[in-house]
């Protein structure tokens, strides 16, 4: 869930799709961050982690596909959400009095979404295994859908409906996104023991959000904007790094390939969102 509903208790708690263990993250609050199937159990990192046969993971197995193709795969499945998603976005910023009056009129039901957002979140982290790959695609489908309910009043509120406000605030994040997702890709670091220190320091900003609320910490809202906007650079890296070890574990088995892919791009996919959140709420600070 984005700025509004429930998007932030992350992690370790997915295991066993071909014996992962995903780290994963669902936002709410940039301020909250929620995961609903944690880190690998492990070195999630580790070359093989799964006793893979070399020759079947980096050449053409015989069942399954490519390393470039399984990544692309990750990537068009993260963009189709987010296409989705700031669809709904820009059509609430469009109609904002709408949207403002139906949460105010309904405000049971907007919950109501919010809840689902969470179940359906938590259905994919924790019933993968037990999903075909098409109904897990369906179901994150849905989930970008939902979510772009969900974090369409934050947009409109930070953006003070204007649309320009919102197409940088993507273009920034895109732009965020991609060097460090590329970072993620070149580097030789062994990045499996980043995973707890974000993690623990995304508890932190939501604890810190919550006593500055409290109190009225002066600047508090520059700090939990720029941590957050760290915070989630650092979640791309570590997420885009992971894709080739998803892909080891599963080389050998096309439906695991495709569910291994939907996971891969549902948490790449959370990063950009509380990214552009991040950046979008920083935009609306310094613009009042």
């Amino acid at each position: 869930m984005g700025l509004f509903g429930n998007k932030e208790s992350n992690n370790n708690n997915y295991t066993d799709l071909s014996g992962i263990n995903q780290n994963s993250y669902q936002q709410n609050n940039p301020g909250q961050y929620n995961s609903s199937y944690g880190g690998f159990s492990g070195d999630g990192y580790s070359q093989n982690p799964y006793a893979v046969n070399p020759q079947q993971v980096y050449g053409n197995s015989r069942t399954g596909i490519s390393l470039s193709d399984y990544t692309r795969n990750v990537y068009l499945q993260m963009f189709i959400g987010l296409l989705i998603t700031f669809g709904i976005g820009l059509m609430s910023v469009l109609n904002p009095e709408m949207v403002i009056s139906f949460i105010g009129q309904h405000i049971g039901i907007f919950l109501i979404i919010c809840g689902i957002e969470v179940v359906l979140v938590f259905i994919l982290g924790l019933m993968i295994n037990k999903l075909s790959a098409a109904a897990a695609a369906v179901i994150f489908y849905v989930y970008s859908i939902v979510n772009g309910i969900t974090i369409a009043p934050a947009i409109i509120y930070y953006s003070d409906g204007q649309l320009s406000t919102v197409f940088w605030a993507i273009a920034v994040t895109a732009g965020i996104f991609g060097i460090m997702s590329f970072a993620g890709f070149v580097t030789k670091m062994d990045l499996s023991k980043i995973g707890p220190i974000l993690f623990f320091g995304l508890i932190g900003l939501l604890i810190f959000s919550v006593v500055a609320m409290i109190f009225a910490i002066p600047m508090s809202d520059l700090i939990i904007c720029v941590i957050g906007i760290i915070l989630f650079m650092g979640f791309t890296i570590y997420d885009t790094k992971k894709i080739k070890a998803f892909y080891n574990a599963s080389a050998n088995d096309p439906e695991r390939q495709k569910k291994t892919a939907i996971i891969a791009a549902l948490q790449l996919y959370l990063d950009f969102i509380n990214l552009f959140l991040y950046i979008l709420r920083l935009f609306a600070r310094n613009r009042r």
